[in-house]
């Protein structure tokens, strides 16, 4: 399936969503962060649509949360890992 974006930092956001691989977390969530501040910085410069800042501030919160999880996931991992 090829999906169609209108702008980068959308389909790096879902890579980064899709993401099932730990060791690549890192690197998707820091393309996808690094790909939504270069369009916030261009939407700062010029007139766009409000629809895509409200986006892009769901992707930011979105990033956020998934990243939270991540790192409570690690840290259970080792906190057994230092029961044993």
């Amino acid at each position: 399936m090829n999906l169609q974006w209108d702008h980068e930092w959308q389909r790096l956001y879902v890579e980064a969503l899709l993401e099932t691989n730990p060791l690549n977390l890192v690197g998707a969530f820091a393309a996808a962060e690094v790909a939504i501040l270069s369009r916030v910085e261009e939407l700062c410069v010029t007139p766009d649509s409000e629809e895509e800042w409200e986006a892009i501030e769901d992707a930011i919160h979105g990033l956020m949360v998934l990243k939270r999880g991540v790192l409570k996931s690690q840290t259970a991992v080792r906190t057994q890992h230092l029961r044993l």
